[in-house]
């Protein structure tokens, strides 16, 4: 036998070649533990972030007091709050606002926002009507309508209708300060009084 040909038969050559796979392995391996380690203090930058935080809020109820006094309160069926905000989006909802000892307005809607800063809320209507119902009798329907503490009023931009004892006035357009009972319609003014 040529002693090529006994390099070939050996067993240790047999082991040496067969062990190739396995350091070529071993070192990849060992590269990327490597790499792994130069880069793991870094954060890798992401072009969608995660949407913040977000609370949900089952028969929500929300009161704004003066002086000690409860000004307002909304009751509502659901609620949501985003982290850091200062708006609260509401659905199915019932706000008490108390105009004057002898007088008190209710405003229901389907979805609506309550600003907690500015201390006002907005409501919408999505399948039925926004209504403001006023203890004297007196009842305001419109798409949407946002209520002010500030200046206790009531506004609205979209079609409004003012119902009473023996009228109805529609129109565009609504400022209204409820502890006044004062309302002033924009445009587009309809009006039709009974005896």
């Amino acid at each position: 036998m040529r002693r090529g040909e006994r390099l070939f038969r050996s067993r240790f050559f047999v082991l040496g070649i067969s062990a190739v796979p396995i350091v070529l392995t071993l070192l990849y391996m060992g590269f990327i533990a490597h790499r792994h380690l130069q880069q793991r203090g870094t954060v890798p930058v992401d072009s969608h972030p995660l949407p913040e935080a977000e609370v949900l809020i089952r028969h929500f109820h929300y009161s704004r007091t003066v002086d000690g006094k409860t000004k307002w309160f909304v009751e509502a069926e659901r609620a949501s709050l985003g982290k850091d905000e200062t708006q609260t989006r509401i659905w199915d909802l019932k706000a008490r606002i108390r105009v004057r000892k002898d007088l008190k307005l209710v405003v229901t809607g389907e979805r609506g926002v309550i600003d907690q800063v500015r201390h006002r809320f907005y409501v919408e209507k999505v399948t039925r009507p926004v209504s403001a119902r006023f203890s004297n009798g007196l009842t305001v329907i419109s798409s949407h309508l946002k209520y002010v503490d500030r200046t206790d009023q009531i506004r609205t931009d979209g079609h409004v209708i003012i119902l009473g004892p023996n009228m109805i006035i529609q129109g565009k357009g609504l400022k209204s300060v409820p502890r006044n009972q004062m309302f002033r319609i924009d445009r587009k003014v309809h009006a039709v009084f009974a005896n």
